[in-house]
């Protein structure tokens, strides 16, 4: 027989083993394979621990079902230490069980510090619940995005600049705490900004490269205090924490939206209407500020459309002159207009117009000018 064929069977069918005088004694054979006779059972104590173990792994792994297990462990090593020393006095089964009692002491410990009251000042504590405890971010984690590590606080008298136009650079992101302030382009009031809103998320979000600077100033119009944060400390930081770099992103965007916004409400049409930022050829429409022509009119050359189309939503209108000129010039396939060459036709004067002056607003307001 090899060495590797020699397995626990070959252990067991010994034939003799050294007795305490180095002879051989052929008394192992009487036990060769399984225990014969029994001991009785252990203390209760011994008991009641192996009970307390077996409860201790059977509840949930939540915060409070953790916390259990450790409770309930430290009981039962305290019972197991107490059976060891006093009543089958082993002090390897004593020393081994004081060991696992300390581990799961310090882990309780653990557990109940990070459940700790986390307090903020109540500037901070204004933002935390009407920002971010919305998302879900407990406590510990806000506490270390306004630690010193990442962030500073500071306070701006009436008059003073957090950022000046064309000189301040747009490497960190700042939050108003208390206060008001003002934005200004060229010593004009652009809109104001108050408690828990960004001071500068535009230039946070839209920021290309190091050397960008401020198109805007921003003034303190009262006592403001503000906490802000360095681009470079921030990306260092959501490294480790990607959920709060998803929830400040979003807070930037809706600050954005806001914004923008606030700005729009500011801008009328020759009607007294407001224009929808929504859509994308409103910039044009913000830049010229000229009268275009009726959308009524632009709309009778879609229903032309409409009327040899059956799935454009549009319904047929009367169709003018100009109209029957604009279809002449259009090739017809089986009877029916070519919307391609249609389109090609009133590209550079109807459809544009319409994409131009077409928002929810218009849309209540339209009248024939005819």
């Amino acid at each position: 027989m090899t060495s590797s064929d020699f397995g626990l069977s070959e252990i067991i069918s010994i034939p003799s083993v050294f007795n305490e005088n180095g002879t051989n004694s052929t008394s192992f054979t009487e036990h060769n394979v399984w225990c014969v006779d029994w001991r009785p059972s252990q203390h209760w104590m011994f008991q009641i621990a192996n009970a307390l173990f077996f409860i201790s792994y059977s509840v949930p792994t939540s915060y409070y079902g953790i916390l259990f297990m450790h409770s309930t462990l430290i009981a039962g090593f305290l019972i197991l230490i107490t059976w060891a020393w006093r009543i089958v006095c082993a002090p390897d089964l004593f020393t081994w069980n004081l060991c696992f009692l300390f581990i799961n002491i310090l882990q309780l410990i653990y557990l109940i510090y990070q459940r700790r009251p986390i307090n903020f000042n109540p500037e901070l504590e204004q933002i935390y619940r009407n920002m971010f405890k919305p998302f879900k971010i407990t406590r510990i984690q806000f506490k270390k995005l306004v630690s010193e590590q990442f962030a500073q606080i500071v306070t701006l008298h009436i008059g003073e600049a957090y950022a000046m136009q064309n000189i301040t650079k747009t490497d960190r992101l700042g939050l108003l705490m208390s206060g008001k302030a003002n934005v200004l382009q060229d010593h004009q009031l652009l809109h104001p900004i108050g408690p828990c809103e960004f001071l500068d998320s535009p230039e946070f979000e839209s920021r290309g490269s190091s050397e960008d600077k401020f198109k805007v100033s921003v003034i303190a119009a009262t006592t403001c205090r503000y906490i802000y944060w360095q681009r470079s400390a921030l990306e260092y930081l959501f490294v480790k924490e990607t959920y709060l770099a998803t929830v400040l992103a979003t807070l930037v965007a809706k600050d954005i939206t806001i914004k923008l916004y606030s700005m729009n409400n500011k801008i009328m049409t020759d009607k007294g209407s407001h224009l929808d930022i929504r859509l994308p050829s409103i910039t044009p429409a913000l830049v010229t500020k000229e009268c275009k022509p009726p959308i009524v009119k632009t709309l009778k050359k879609l229903a032309v459309i409409s009327s040899h189309c059956p799935i454009s939503p549009i319904p047929a209108v009367k169709i003018t002159k100009c109209d029957t000129l604009i279809m002449d010039k259009c090739q017809t396939t089986n009877g029916k207009f070519n919307r391609m060459n249609l389109a090609n036709e009133m590209g550079n004067t109807g459809v544009e117009n319409w994409l131009e002056k077409t928002s929810k607003y218009h849309s209540l307001e339209m009248a024939d000018d005819e």
